[in-house]
């Protein structure tokens, strides 16, 4: 997470960043990916942000919301 700031946009269908989702863990005590769709909306259109295995773009994400949580929740 130290490569990107925390103006990155994790979730680009639903535009959101990776500041919105550490607040999310943080300090709305999100733990599962339900947590940060419902708190942030993120991973609720495509679904591509919420990890590698469902990301099918091409190309793919630099972050995931699965590895964000791993690191903050």
């Amino acid at each position: 997470m130290a490569n990107f700031h925390y103006t990155h946009k994790v979730c680009e269908c639903k535009n959101v960043t990776l500041g919105e989702i550490i607040h999310a863990i943080k300090e709305k005590n999100a733990s599962i990916i339900e947590d940060i769709k419902n708190i942030t909306d993120a991973g609720t259109a495509c679904g591509c942000c919420i990890s590698k295995n469902k990301d099918f773009g091409d190309p793919k994400m630099e972050l995931y919301i699965e590895d964000i949580l791993k690191k903050f929740a």
